[in-house]
Formats: C-alpha cells, structure tokens, sequence
C-alpha cells in the first residue's frame, strides 16, 4: 500500500521537535493540517506513532522504531533525489570518452585531468583506437565523445575543433639535419620515412605527400603495423625518419631527436584535432561535458 511521503516527513520532524506545533511552523501549515496528515499516516499503517497526550509528540514503542526506519529511508529518498538531479544536469552518471592521441604529456592530458577537477562526480570510460574504430563506436553508443585527428566525414556527427599538436620530425642522434638551428619541409625531401597505422599515422603520411609530393614523383613513406611507441624506437636501427606530435616529448627516445618542422612560409608544423558526438546523443552527461569543452576550447 502507498504511503505519503509527506505525512511520512511530517511525522519525523515532529518526533525530531517532540511537538505537533513546532513542526507545523517549522514547513509552514497550520498545525491542524500536520496532525491530519500524521493521522491519515497511521490509519494507513494500522497502529498509533505518537501517544497523544498534553507532554507533547511522544512516540509510542512501535512508534520508536518506525521512525528510526523512516529517518533512514528519509536520508536515502533525499539521497536519490540529488543523485537524480545530478545526473539531469549532468554533474553526475556515465561518460565514455575515446581517443587516439598519447597521454604521456599535451592537451589530452590536459582534457582528463580537467574532467576529474570540474565532474569528479561523473563515471568515465575511455577508449583508445583508430579513427575507424572510434566512429564505430561512437554509432553503436559505446562512447559518447571521441577525440581524433584529421578530419572524420560522417553526416550523422557533430564536430568541434579542439586543439593542434605541434609536428615533430623523429631523426637519429647522429642525422645531419640535427646540426641544423630549423628544419623546413624541403630538408626532408630525399629522407625515408617510417609511420605507424596507429593513428594519427595516416593523417601523418597524409602530411608528408601533400608537402613533399610533386607531379610524378612521391616521397617514399613506409606504413608499418607496430605500435608508435616502437616504430620511434626503430628509427635508429633502420636509419630512417618519422614523425610524431610533441606530445612524444614527454617521455625519452635513446638513440633519437625530436625537432619541429617548419612550414616554409609561416610558423611551426601543426596536426589538428578535433572531437566528435553523436547529432541525436541528448545524454545530460554529454551536455555537460561539451560546456567544459566550450569553455576551454571556444570557438574563434
């Protein structure tokens, strides 16, 4: 049988106050009011809460231990409630995030740390992969958010640009380019590059022959299946090149240099990013998080 959870608050508070009266000024009805409704509550219940008498609202035994029962289940109806309300505004709930980029040091980092600091309170899931496999997911709603290079063509995403990583060239410490004070694009003209799959490493190659192609002729990119990681730690055994962001920095390489690459009329090299949802994703948790993004990443 339902009870009322308003007459189940009045009842408490007038234990808490030991009087009717108090109770009733304390949320604003007229006394008359309160003890009907306490009195409609015990009906239901089938047994007395109060004693009545001139000494006050005294609890009967039963009494006693229905409202240590109600104070609990006060605290935990006041507790969902909140978390409701949380999660509606999205301060609260589940959020699954995916990205390819390192976290060794750089934006995404930055982006991680930042959900912890301003929604401790929300569950998130990252995911890491290629493009492909975050688009897929992205559709089957296994995330919500996705952080990828280049650019994703799918009309049934939303898009926001984020951030760009600066480009770094990979050389072996003994490379003659590392002598020099820049490098520009034409110095690598003639090098051998080595990329992983892994993204950004398509969008990398994508780089490479749109700077250094010519009608004819293209420069000679190898695409390898390994890990990142390990193509850098390849490139002074096989003395080639390769590229990475700065966010490779973060950590040592043996055996190889890092240096920006520069444009040849502009400033330093740079890959962008940018991050992705679903147009028809309404999820509260989502909403809030794209504010965060909003405010760190305005749009210019």
């Amino acid at each position: 049988m339902p009870y009322d959870t308003v007459a189940l608050r009045y009842a408490v508070l007038a234990a808490d106050l030991l009087s009717f009266s108090r109770a009733a000024l304390h949320v604003g009805v007229k006394q008359a009011t309160l003890s009907r409704r306490i009195g409609d509550l015990e009906g239901r219940l089938g047994f007395r809460l109060f004693e009545r008498s001139n000494r006050g609202a005294v609890l009967s035994d039963a009494g006693i231990e229905f409202i240590k029962a109600a104070r609990r289940l006060q605290a935990d109806l006041e507790a969902l409630i909140e978390s409701g309300r949380a999660m509606d505004a999205g301060h609260s709930g589940r959020l699954g995030v995916g990205f390819s980029t390192s976290l060794t040091s750089g934006n995404m980092r930055a982006l991680i740390m930042a959900i912890g600091d301003e929604l401790p309170s929300l569950r998130v899931s990252f995911v890491e992969g290629d493009r492909a496999r975050l688009s897929q997911a992205l559709h089957a709603r296994a995330i919500d958010f996705a952080v990828i290079s280049g650019h994703v063509a799918d009309i049934g995403l939303e898009r926001q640009t984020l951030w760009g990583e600066r480009l770094m060239v990979v050389l072996p410490e003994q490379h003659l380019l590392t002598q020099r004070d820049r490098i520009y694009w034409p110095d690598l003209r003639t090098e051998k590059f080595m990329l992983s799959r892994q993204d950004p490493g398509l969008d990398l190659a994508d780089q490479v022959t749109a700077r250094l192609g010519e009608p004819g002729w293209r420069p000679a990119v190898s695409i390898q299946e390994l890990s990142r990681e390990n193509v850098l730690n390849m490139v002074p055994m096989l003395r080639a090149v390769s590229l990475a962001t700065d966010t490779s920095l973060g950590r040592p390489w043996p055996g190889v240099i890092l240096r920006e690459i520069y444009e040849p009329v502009g400033g330093i090299s740079t890959i962008a990013y940018s991050g992705y949802w679903l147009r028809d994703n309404q999820r509260p948790a989502l909403t809030a998080f794209l504010e965060l993004l909003a405010n760190r990443y305005p749009a210019v």
